[in-house]
């Protein structure tokens, strides 16, 4: 179930394409399972995902010193953010109309990857159908030490990063495994949690990685096709030169 309207996501104004980006490995497991896979926030390299702000948390102490919050009250709820990175499931796409280099840099280790493209419409339907409560949202990207991040929920901090990761353009589905405590619960000890999806309807395109042998890019085809899946196989022109 898709939780709109709700303070703490900053879902697109209009409909946009949606990239994401992978490893063979995972291409053929989200074929084989029919499910997005998302990963548990504690399992992300950057070291601050899901925390406050330095600037939010400069406020808070400030606020403290002058008797305005009790500092144990700001201590608790610090504490209660880092637990939380064991508690929320993430499954993150990239907003573009085009390809990006630094996409398939930065979530390939080698050259046989693909990029599904989608739309946030579809994504946001196939979302909304899952027994799950979930929020997809962009994320903003705000300057950690100048700009506190919303203390109002506890969404907040994991839907801000730094400006360093601006080029990633993400979209993010979030689900929280305390806001899914009745049927079907998401184990405490789960490291991901999944959605199912009709591919369908979400894979609009595939494409292979630019740098990608030939045999390759015939592999995804014939993969893509024993799945039952008519979606366009694309190999990625960006490294080709130019003809005129």
């Amino acid at each position: 179930m898709l939780m709109r309207e709700h303070e703490a996501f900053f879902p697109p104004s209009e409909n946009c394409a949606i990239w994401r980006y992978m490893d063979f490995t995972k291409y053929v497991s989200l074929l084989e399972t029919g499910r997005l896979f998302l990963a548990r926030a504690d399992s992300f390299e950057d070291p601050y995902e899901g925390a406050w702000s330095t600037a939010g948390v400069r406020l808070l102490r400030e606020q403290s010193a002058s008797g305005g919050i009790p500092a144990h009250a700001v201590d608790q709820l610090l504490t209660f953010a880092s637990s939380q990175q064991k508690a929320m499931y993430l499954s993150c796409w990239h907003v573009g109309d085009h390809e990006s280099v630094a996409m398939w840099k930065l979530y390939l280790q080698t050259s046989e990857g693909v990029a599904i493209r989608s739309d946030y419409e579809v994504l946001a339907e196939i979302v909304d159908k899952s027994p799950l409560n979930a929020g997809i949202s962009l994320v903003q990207y705000i300057d950690y030490d100048k700009t506190p991040i919303p203390f109002g929920n506890g969404f907040f901090p994991f839907v801000h990063k730094r400006l360093s990761f601006a080029h990633e353009k993400e979209l993010r589905v979030v689900v929280w495994r305390l806001d899914n405590v009745n049927e079907p619960q998401i184990p405490q000890d789960a490291t991901f949690t999944v959605v199912d999806a009709d591919l369908k309807r979400l894979i609009e395109a595939v494409y292979v990685a630019p740098t990608a042998p030939l045999w390759f890019g015939q592999l995804v085809e014939q993969i893509t096709r024993r799945y039952g899946l008519s979606a366009p196989v694309v190999r990625s022109s960006l490294y080709e030169r130019p003809s005129y």
